[in-house]
Parts: structure tokens; sequence; C-alpha cells
């Protein structure tokens, strides 16, 4: 008896995941589309062959999207994200009562830096900029140049007054945006109102433990799979007003740049913007958007073609990746690597503060080229730009490349990925205040994709407690 309910009960299992399995293959989402819970695109449906049946690529690819588009996969994940910090040692800050303090705390250790006497300075402070500093010349040859490096310090901002007190418990729901042709408006992402109140809070933070004139940038690139559907002729443009609401809410010295309004007109234009086998932007995207903080702090950055670059045209991303056949179906895509125009050094921190030299510019063949991919602990370049500003670049994969595109406006560019798998908490030596304070940082940038930024609540709490 127990055998045949046995019998019965594994044969009712297969019959209802055959059946999901069924309405999947009918009603689900065939393209690749990026998953808000994960760090990639999910897989499409793949493309019917009949050399892809021989070569095993078509099976391959058929697996890979019943895995990736599982109904309530999302949740799974959130679901599984709860159960793991719950039985990690250090904990969650869910408590409110809690977080507040420990908001207070940094607040207080803000205004405690404030308070501390500062070195007299040894040389006379560099002068203002009167006039708008004019851009390197364009670079035409392949080989690194000795050019002169841009030494401008910032001119000030000129932020205006706020009409009223700041109010987090006025933050609405944000959302992110497809136009059609046809003049409506589609909601991609939703951006709850508490995860917003918790990027506002981390931004303000991280702002009070900067100097005076220092400034907390962040950026929210979307992914390809997002991109694409500009290049699909039932939409027309993206939007969204995360960076609207968090530069409304957020302390002074905060600034968020839309990214979508920034690669919007040149991403329609058909510029190349993102990879098409790879879940990254590519540098002229990360360029475009590295440039209009540049302008924010009042300095003409440089135009993308005066920088000189090193081409690599075999690029397979992560898209080619557990399916044989891709490669034969897809060209490869074309990375251009910057060449820096300056000699930086650039030195991986380890947690007992000993370095090692890493290159700013590698020699694969690759996204991983730039800053040799995403490493553990802090990297700190040291650029040779005597400006007398220093910045600390905070993000996950997409803020490599982008990282290149400041060193010409700082004497140093350190950089720290957040993501639990490159930040060892528990080995940490110090806190990232300890680290900006130590490296006298001016600046820094949140370079977050949609897939680890706002909606990414645990990395939201973790960044309050790696400060």
């Amino acid at each position: 008896m127990k055998n045949k309910f046995s019998v019965c009960l594994i044969f009712g299992l297969l019959v209802l995941f055959g059946g999901l399995g069924v309405l999947l293959l009918l009603f689900g989402e065939k393209t690749p589309h990026p998953s808000q819970n994960e760090n990639r695109m999910l897989a499409g449906f793949p493309e019917l062959s009949l050399s892809g049946v021989k070569d095993g690529s078509f099976m391959g690819g058929l697996e890979e999207y019943l895995s990736d588009n599982m109904i309530d996969r999302d949740r799974i994940i959130e679901g599984t994200d709860r159960v793991m910090r719950a039985l990690s040692i250090e904990g969650e800050a869910d408590d409110a009562a809690e977080q507040e303090k420990l908001y207070n705390e940094l607040a207080k250790l803000g205004n405690e830096r404030a308070e501390e006497p500062e070195d007299a300075p040894t040389e006379a402070p560099t002068p203002i900029p009167t006039q708008t500093p004019a851009p390197t010349p364009v670079q035409t040859e392949e080989a690194p140049q000795e050019t002169e490096p841009v030494s401008e310090t910032p001119a000030p901002i000129d932020t205006p007054e706020p009409t009223a007190e700041k109010n987090l418990d006025d933050v609405p729901e944000c959302y992110f945006t497809l136009t059609r042709k046809n003049g409506t408006v589609e909601r991609l992402y939703t951006f709850p109102k508490e995860n917003m109140q918790r990027i506002i809070r981390v931004f303000n933070a991280y702002r009070a433990v900067l100097p005076e004139d220092g400034h907390v940038f962040f950026a929210h690139p979307p992914f390809p799979g997002v991109a694409d559907y500009l290049r699909d002729e039932k939409y027309v443009g993206w939007g969204g007003d995360v960076e609207d609401v968090i530069n409304e809410f957020s302390d002074d010295g905060v600034y968020a740049v839309s990214v979508q309004r920034v690669l919007e007109k040149p991403l329609l234009d058909g510029e190349f913007l993102y990879f098409t086998t790879d879940h990254h932007w590519s540098p002229r995207a990360a360029c475009y958007t590295a440039n209009k903080f540049i302008e924010y702090l009042g300095i003409d950055p440089k135009p993308y073609e005066s920088y000189s670059y090193r081409v690599i045209d075999d690029f397979y991303g992560s898209a080619s990746k557990n399916n044989p056949g891709y490669r034969s179906r897809h060209k490869p895509d074309v990375v251009d690597v910057l060449i820096p125009s300056t000699p930086v050094q650039g030195h991986k921190v380890l947690w007992d503060k000993s370095e090692q030299d890493v290159p700013l510019i590698g020699q694969d063949h690759s996204y991983m080229a730039f800053l040799n991919g995403t490493l553990g602990s802090y990297r700190r370049y040291d650029t040779g730009v005597d400006c007398g500003r220093s910045c600390l670049v905070i993000g996950d994969s997409y803020s490599t490349v982008f990282t290149v595109y400041l060193t010409p406006y700082y004497e140093s560019v350190h950089i720290l990925d957040p993501r639990a798998s490159y930040y060892d908490l528990k080995n940490a030596r110090w806190s990232v205040s300890e680290y900006i304070k130590e490296n006298h940082i001016d600046d820094v940038y949140f370079i977050l994709s949609t897939g680890t930024g706002v909606n990414s609540t645990g990395l939201g709490d973790n960044l309050l407690r790696y400060l």
C-alpha cells in the first residue's frame, strides 16, 4: 500500500511539473530578460535548428531556459536569500529601532570628522578655475602619449537651498518605464517606497563621512536586455523617476545621474552601448555616464573619441556560456580597451594593509581587461594627476569599465566591490569610513546595475554595516 502511494505521488508530481513546463513553453517570456535579484540576464528560448539538436546546444539552451524562467523564480530567489541571511553569523539589522540607531551613529561619526582640525597645508591650495578647462587634445596613435594631465580642482557646485525639510516618509514608490511607439508608458521595474528610503539613507550616511565639499554620486545602469527593447520598433524611449526622487530627498552633496536619459538618444541612434554576447554595458556607455558626473563637477570632460584604445574583436561573453552552439550562430563583440594617457599605477590593498601591484588594464581578451575584472578588498590607482582630489568607486562589475574614465580627473581612484562574494566582512580590519578618512577620499561613486542596486535590500543593509 505504501509503495502504491509513493508511485502515485511521484506520478502526480511528474504530471504537475510537466504541466508547468508546458505552460511555460506556451506563455512564458521567450526573449532574454534581466533579473532584478541576480546580476545577469535570464535565458531566452533557444533557437531551434538541426545543427543545434545534433550538437546538443538546443537541449542545453532549453534546460537553461526552463531553469531561468521557472514560475515565481524571483520569489524563490528572494526567499532563499532571506533564509541565508537569517542563518548568517552577522545577522540582519531588520529591526526599525536598530536601524535608526545605526543611522544616528553614522551621522555622529560624520559630525565628529567634520569637527576634527585639519593639518596645515604645506603648499598653497590649488586655485578654483574660473573658466571651464579645455579638454585634453585628441590622441591619434595606439600607444600611450605623453600629455599634460587634467589638473584642475573641480569648481564649487551651486546647490539651491532646500525649500522644505526633507522627510523620508514622503518618498514615493518609483518606476523604470518604457515608452511605446503609440505614446503609452509601460512599467518594467517597480522600486518600492521602503527600498527607495533605504538607498537614500545609505547615500546620506556616506555623505556624512566625506569632507564638506565632497559628493556622493549614483548611477543605475540597466541590463542590455532592457536596452534591446529600444531596438524594437514597438518602443521609442525609456525612463524613470528613481534619480529624481534621490536628488529631491537626499542630503546636499548627493547627486544621481539617470543613465536612461544619458543613453536614450545615442541608443536610438544605433550607437554601440551594450554588448550583444555579454550582460555588461560597453566602454562608450560608461564614458558617457562618467562624463555627466564630471560636467556636474564643473569640468569639461574628455570625449570618448579623444582616448586611445586597444581593440579586441573576438570577445564572447556570458551569453555564450553553457551553450556550445552559440558562437557558431553569433558574431563576437568588439571591445575598446582604453590606453591611459598617463602611467597609472595600480595596487590591491589587502586587509592587513599590505599591497600587491595590479594593472589598470589587463591583457585579457574580454570585459575582464578593465581593472583585471573584480577583485576582493580595495584597489587604489595612482594616476599622476595633480588636482588634490581622490574618489572611491563602490560598485558591481558594471563599475570596472566606468572607473577608468575617472582617472584623468583625480589624483587617485579607489574601487570596492561591495557584494558579499568580494567583501569579506568577517576579516575586515577597518571600515569603509576609516578607509575614506585615511585615504582622503573626496567623492564616492555608487555604480550599481539594476540587478544589484535599489531593489537589492541585502546589499543596502550591508553598505551601512561596511561603513
